[in-house]
């Protein structure tokens, strides 16, 4: 396995030298090794605690000085040393099904419209907006991100378009669109579960008309009235080595060659999808996430995608609108600024609405099956509706204040809703009837008080950063969590002053984690470090605090955005939570996922909770400051 990692990483990616941002450096190992007696002191005590710090000493001490050399070798020879690894270990590598377990929806606001002529409408103009941000994008014209007045890398801009995840046995492939040296002209249309190729750039590389792009759509909408009967597209959903199986077989067929090699240079793809309707007890809003996240099972729009694809732009037809994203080539901000950018068109109504018809006839991509493709629809079909029926999905608006409230008490508005989850979970699993649900489950949890908590933090000050991990809870969280549910209840001022410390050390390792001094990362590379180079795994990747330390009962990712736009995800196990959360000024916005089948953990007693909590805190903080102004008088 000396060269598994490498090789992989040199025959299945394409990395560049994408900025003048300094290098990803090497974490400082005596930082790192503090960082996780920390994190593992909030989940351990006693006997637990100093077996630990046991092994911990012990691998300080033997295996760390030389895993660490070779990795400051690496950090010297690659721009980034992290990324080709993370790549494929995170996305590349695994061969898991792409929806929901790595796939994120994102939904727009709701737009007014519910006739099939609106649906072909938006269809047309957020192609139409897409494609200019593509084009910002591509002639680096798009205003530069910035951390605070750190710039950030910019190159997930240029890999949202004409990008595409191949499936491939072992380890999928990504092409890039912005490696193509042709022109990338067109985008592919699904409806009923045929594709269909359409042009979006005129002969001048300039977005065709609202009118245009209208013509074809109506096109495409004619010659799919009945549904497909082998959509082969469904097989994207399913596991990634199932796929290459069939992928493999299609690329047979010289007319199957062309239909895929017109899918993978697409732009983008646009699902036109039909009506679906919220199961009894959910709302439009949780309905569209389904829509966004999976499509709801084959019966209803599973079947209309293609989820290789890195962006699929959901049209339903009651206004509610999305994208399905393909995670590997770019994380969420990238994504939530191309929305934002979108819905500043329709905001300023800034569509070319009327000019000359398409250069070139919408196609249809047909795509030959025989039995045995056929025979894996039909499987994948049912992995899907089976996917679909369990990943329950909650749509959850805090209206009560929004971050502008933690911002006026000096609080960071992002640590103060991580420590409002860390106290909901503690408040619905720490319970004795909930201890007990678990205990009997085939899956048992690892912690039943702090959650091992996973949050995304960019790495995007460094040349091709990816993200690390804000990780909770720490010690000082867990002390906030138990004084807040003390009996007898202690003072508020106590509780104020866990908050206030709990929510600091938040922030001083988000910082941490941005500026490349996060443990999670630094850990990994160690253990691959290992492998790679034939040295025995060290006992610490082998101990239980590790183990229970990467089970995350709680994903979370902060997506901000200036419209009401949310984004959501599965999570990453059967007994977890996949939270993505958009704070904005007044009112706080979350998607909760869990799964039905795990039976005590549940996204509406989450959401619940969490209502509760958060009014909890503030009521708190309220009485604190207003026992503290009066001790002034």
């Amino acid at each position: 396995m000396k060269q598994g990692v490498n090789a992989l990483a040199g025959s299945h990616m394409a990395i560049r030298q994408s900025s003048d941002l300094p290098k990803l450096p090497a974490p400082e190992p005596e930082k790192t090794i503090k960082h996780f007696l920390n994190f593992a002191q909030a989940l351990q005590s006693g006997q637990e605690l100093e077996e630990t710090k046991s092994i911990v000493k012990d691998f300080y001490i033997n295996d760390m000085p030389k895993l660490q050399n070779l990795l400051q070798k690496r950090a010297d020879a690659l721009p980034n040393w992290l990324t080709p690894w993370w790549l494929n270990i995170a996305y590349l590598a695994a061969r898991t099904p792409l929806p929901v377990v790595t796939s994120p929806g994102v939904m727009f606001p709701k737009f007014e419209f519910n006739t099939p002529e609106g649906q072909l409408e938006y269809a047309a103009k957020i192609s139409q907006a897409a494609i200019k941000f593509y084009l910002l994008a591509k002639n680096d014209k798009l205003k530069q991100d910035k951390a605070g007045k750190a710039p950030l890398d910019m190159s997930q801009y240029k890999f949202l378009f004409g990008t595409t995840r191949i499936p491939k046995l072992g380890g999928d492939e990504i092409k890039y669109g912005c490696d193509y040296k042709e022109t990338l002209k067109h985008i592919v249309v699904i409806r009923n579960g045929h594709l269909f190729r359409v042009q979006i750039l005129d002969a001048n590389e300039q977005p065709l008309s609202i009118s245009a792009i209208t013509e074809q759509l109506e096109k495409v909408v004619s010659e799919s009235q009945s549904p497909n009967p082998h959509p082969v597209g469904i097989v994207s959903s399913d596991g990634r080595d199932k796929w290459a199986n069939v992928y493999t077989s299609l690329k047979k067929d010289n007319n199957n060659v062309q239909s895929l090699e017109a899918i993978e240079k697409a732009l983008f793809v646009v699902c036109l999808d039909k009506a679906s309707d919220p199961p009894v007890g959910y709302t439009e809003k949780d309905e569209q996430s389904r829509q966004a996240l999976h499509g709801g099972g084959s019966k209803v729009n599973s079947s209309n995608r293609w989820f290789d694809k890195t962006i699929q732009f959901v049209i339903g037809t009651n206004g509610y609108t999305g994208m399905t994203y393909e995670h590997t080539p770019a994380e969420g901000p990238p994504v939530g600024a191309l929305m934002d950018y979108i819905c500043d068109q329709f905001d300023t109504n800034s569509f070319t609405t009327t000019g000359p018809s398409s250069e070139s006839t919408v196609q249809r991509l047909n795509i030959t099956t025989d039995e045995e493709v056929n025979k894996r629809i039909v499987k994948s079909a049912k992995s899907m509706d089976r996917i679909a029926e369990d990943l329950d999905i909650v749509a959850f608006s805090f209206k009560p204040y929004g971050k502008n409230f933690p911002k006026s008490c000096k609080i960071s508005p992002d640590s103060y809703i991580q420590m409002a989850y860390q106290l909901t979970f503690y408040r619905i699993h720490s319970s004795r009837k909930f201890l007990t649900l678990e205990r009997k489950s085939k899956h048992i949890s690892f912690s039943f008080s702090v959650p091992p908590t996973y949050e995304t933090a960019t790495l995007r000050k460094f040349t091709e950063g990816r993200t690390e991990n804000i990780r909770s809870p720490s010690t000082h969280a867990a002390a906030f969590v138990k004084k807040m549910e003390s009996k007898p209840r202690t003072p508020v001022s106590q509780i104020y002053d866990s908050l206030i410390s709990a929510t600091t050390a938040h922030k001083d390792y988000t910082l941490d984690c941005m500026n490349a001094a996060g443990m999670d990362r630094h850990l990994l590379a160690w253990k691959l470090i290992a492998t790679e180079n034939n040295l025995p795994t060290p006992e610490i990747f082998g101990s239980k605090i590790y183990q229970q330390l990467n089970h995350f009962q709680v994903s979370t990712s902060q997506v901000p955005t200036r419209h009401f736009i949310q984004m959501c995800f599965g999570p990453s196990a059967l007994d977890c939570y996949g939270i993505c959360y958009n704070p904005q000024e007044t009112e706080l916005h979350f998607m909760i996922s869990t799964f039905k089948s795990y039976g005590s953990t549940s996204s509406k007693k989450f959401a619940k909770e969490l209502q509760k909590t958060l009014v909890d805190m503030k009521s708190v903080i309220n009485k604190a400051i207003k026992q503290q102004e009066s001790a002034k008088l």
